[in-house]
C-alpha cells in the first residue's frame, strides 16, 4: 500500500484507527504504516475524529522545556552560595537584604522543582518507550495472526 496516496477514508479504516488508538498505540508513524497512510494524516484524521485535540502532538513528551533553557543544579547552587555570602556581608540595607533573601528562597524551590522536573522527564522517556514497544508488540501481534 503506497503511503500518502489515499485521500478518502472508509468507515472501517476509521474504526480500525480508532480501534488500535484505543489499544494504546499512539505512535502516529506506528499507526501510519499499519493503514497505510501518512503521521500527518493520522494525526489529522484523531483530529477530525475528535479522539486528539487540536494542536496537541501525542508522540512528544509533555515536556516542552528544553535542558538548555534551565539551569543546572551546579549553578543553582553557586548563585544560592553567593546570595547566602552576601547576606553575611556587613553594611547591607534593609532592600538588599530582603532581595537577597528572595533569591535564597527562590533557588531553594528552583533546585527542588527542578529535581522533580527531571524526575518526570525520566519517566515520560521511559514511559514513550514502553508505548513503542507495546505498539510493535502489538503489530507482531497483528501479523501473525493475519
Amino acid at each position: 500500500m503506497n503511503v500518502g496516496k489515499k485521500y478518502f477514508w472508509t468507515r472501517a479504516e476509521e474504526a480500525r484507527l480508532v480501534e488500535l488508538w484505543r489499544t494504546g498505540i499512539r505512535d502516529f508513524a506506528v499507526l501510519g504504516k499499519e493503514l497505510g497512510r501518512t503521521s500527518r494524516a493520522i494525526e489529522m484524521k484523531l483530529q477530525r475524529l475528535g479522539v486528539v485535540e487540536v494542536g496537541r502532538k501525542i508522540s512528544s513528551t509533555t515536556t516542552a522545556v528544553t535542558s538548555r533553557e534551565l539551569l543546572t543544579h551546579e549553578e543553582a547552587l553557586k548563585l544560592l552560595a553567593g546570595a547566602l555570602e552576601a547576606l553575611q556581608e556587613p553594611g547591607q540595607d534593609r532592600l538588599e537584604l530582603q532581595r537577597l533573601r528572595i533569591l535564597v528562597n527562590a533557588l531553594q524551590i528552583y533546585d527542588s522543582t527542578l529535581e522533580k522536573f527531571e524526575r518526570w522527564v525520566e519517566i515520560e522517556r521511559r514511559l514513550l518507550e514502553m508505548d513503542k514497544k507495546i505498539a510493535e508488540l502489538q503489530k507482531g501481534k497483528a501479523t501473525d495472526a493475519g
